[in-house]
C-alpha cells in the first residue's frame, strides 16, 4: 500500500532522551532517530536500521518498528501539548495496536510519521505509519496515550533543552 504523502515544513526539534532505544545519542543500539514538529500537527523522524536492529536476517525486529511507532505517536501528544503552550511529558502508552504489511529491510532508510486523531478527557488517541523513501507503507499503528499527572517534574534541564532541541543547518527543512 502507498500512501500519497504531502511534505510537510519542519517548524521544530523535540528533545531527545540520552538512552532512549530509538533516539539515544548515549546508546549505541539506538536507531538516532531525531523527531521533529511538523507545521500540519505531525511529528516526523527518518532511520536507516542496522544489522544490530535485525529480527530475521536482513529485516528490522518488529519490536524495533513498533517502537519507532509507539515514540513518534507519544511525541505527537507532545507536539499538542507544546501548541497548546506547555512542553510537559503529559502523556503515556495505555494500548498500541501494529500491523505490519512489509518487512522493514536492513540499510533502507525509512520515515515514520504521528499524529494525534482525538483527545476524550484523560485519552488521547494517535496514528501513525513507517514509509520507505518512496512512500509505501510499512507499517501502521494506533494508540491510546492516557494522561499522568506524575510526570510533571520529569522537565528537562535548560541546558539540555538548549543543547537537543534547536534546529541546525544539518536538519531537513520539510518531511
Amino acid at each position: 500500500m502507498k500512501t500519497e504523502r504531502v511534505r510537510s515544513k519542519v517548524k521544530g526539534k523535540q528533545l531527545s532522551t540520552f538512552n532512549s532505544i530509538t533516539c539515544g545519542e548515549g546508546n549505541p543500539s539506538s536507531l538516532k532517530c531525531v523527531f521533529y514538529d511538523l507545521e500540519n500537527g505531525e511529528v516526523a523522524t527518518f532511520f536507516t536500521p542496522d544489522n544490530i536492529h535485525e529480527g530475521h536476517t536482513g529485516i528490522m525486529h518488529g519490536g524495533l518498528s513498533a517502537s519507532v511507532l509507539d515514540e513518534v505517536m507519544g511525541r505527537a501528544t507532545l507536539h499538542r501539548t507544546a501548541s497548546e503552550g506547555e512542553w510537559l511529558p503529559k502523556y503515556v502508552t495505555a494500548e498500541m495496536t501494529t500491523k505490519y504489511l512489509k518487512p522493514i529491510l536492513i540499510g533502507n532508510k525509512m520515515f515514520a510519521y504521528g499524529r494525534v486523531t482525538d483527545v476524550n478527557g484523560r485519552c488521547c488517541f494517535a496514528s501513525a505509519e513507517i514509509t520507505d523513501e518512496f512512500g509505501e507503507i510499512m507499517a501502521t499503528a494506533q494508540g491510546v496515550y492516557v494522561k499522568v499527572d506524575q510526570l510533571k517534574d520529569l522537565i528537562p534541564s535548560e541546558e539540555y533543552i538548549k543543547k537537543t532541541a534547536l534546529l541546525t543547518k544539518e536538519d531537513p527543512k520539510e518531511l
